[in-house]
């Protein structure tokens, strides 16, 4: 499946990458894919129903994705107001979800203005991510790292660490506003 650059200003192509699975790419900011990065694959679930979503939704956000970066089938990421970086030789499973904002305050008076926060993503070096992880906005991940199938992460990860869920359990926060 080409890619066609003239069609997508803010995109840059560093190099050759591998388009597999439907590609919807929105927003005004920069995407930039490196050098023999793969977006989808066959055979593997959601290839026929569902899509590679890339958004660098404006004019000062960023999604930067490394070379030989792998992302299965279904992916979105979504840069809002923020950077997201995916670092080189990183393996993403299929159903991913990464995003660089909250979209909509907590508060229930504020929850329907655009009054919202964004921050970075870093995803490292070498980083194995595992299928249906959703990673949320101020989040690092360290080089080396494996994320497990099924996980959400909103707090920073160490370098050469293992992150998996834990089923046992199940936690009840209060909300609170401020």
């Amino acid at each position: 499946m080409a890619i066609y650059i003239g069609l997508f200003p803010n995109v840059r192509c560093n190099g050759d990458v591998r388009v597999v699975q439907s590609l919807n790419i929105q927003g005004r900011g920069e995407i930039a894919l490196g050098h023999s990065c793969s977006l989808g694959f066959y055979p593997s679930p959601n290839m026929y129903h569902g899509e590679c979503y890339l958004e660098a939704r404006y004019p000062d956000s960023k999604l930067i994705i490394g070379d030989r970066v792998f992302i299965n089938n279904n992916a979105v990421v979504i840069a809002d107001k923020s950077i997201i970086v995916i670092g080189d030789d990183t393996l993403i499973g299929p159903n991913f979800f990464c995003i660089g904002s909250n979209f909509h305050p907590l508060n229930p008076t504020k929850r329907l203005t655009s009054e919202y926060q964004s921050k970075p993503i870093y995803i490292g070096r070498n980083v194995f991510i595992g299928a249906n992880v959703t990673i949320l906005q101020g989040v690092t991940i360290g080089d080396n790292s494996v994320i497990a199938a099924g996980t959400t992460i909103y707090n920073d990860v160490p370098a050469n660490t293992i992150v998996k869920i834990d089923t046992t359990q199940i936690q009840f926060f209060d909300l609170r506003c401020d």
